[in-house]
């Protein structure tokens, strides 16, 4: 019997560990480097919506579990190629770039077998700043797509 619960007091702490996103990974060992870091949860997020808010955004608030938004002042670039080498060892699939003469944005997502697992986002700018923002999410592609294509958001360059 002892044997047994030791067993499955593994199997649950193994189980554990591995749910930490990439990006939490990637935001704990970058943190000292971050002119400003924040770690804010989902449902916390979540309480200062107005009830007149979008539904897109309490549902997607809904999927989500923690937000992770760190600054960076990137002047030697060491972060934005560390960011570089963690997306392409994490398998993480660019959904959308776009790039402007002072700056870009590019959106990540991590899927695991149909699930959206991470959403990352990023922008720096060439004053050297290199701002993330990581989402830990579960939800399908048809989910997100559905959320995209229903929101009020505005994209416009000046």
């Amino acid at each position: 019997m002892k044997q047994i619960t030791s067993i499955l007091l593994f199997i649950f702490a193994l189980n554990i560990s591995a749910q930490e996103t990439t990006f939490n990974k990637f935001y704990k060992k970058h943190k000292d480097q971050s002119a400003f870091s924040m770690n804010l949860s989902g449902s916390f997020a979540g309480s200062f919506l107005d009830d007149d808010d979008d539904k897109e955004l309490k549902d997607f608030l809904k999927k989500s579990g923690d937000f992770k938004l760190m600054v960076f002042n990137n002047e030697d670039s060491e972060v934005s190629k560390d960011f570089k080498r963690y997306v392409r060892k994490n398998n993480l699939k660019t959904m959308a770039r776009v790039k402007e003469k002072d700056g870009r944005v590019a959106f990540y997502i991590l899927r695991k077998r149909d699930r959206v697992k991470e959403i990352v986002l990023r922008a720096n700018s060439k004053e050297d700043k290199l701002v993330l923002f990581g989402i830990k999410t579960d939800m399908t592609m048809d989910e997100l797509a559905d959320m995209m294509s229903d929101s009020n958001l505005k994209i416009t360059a000046d």
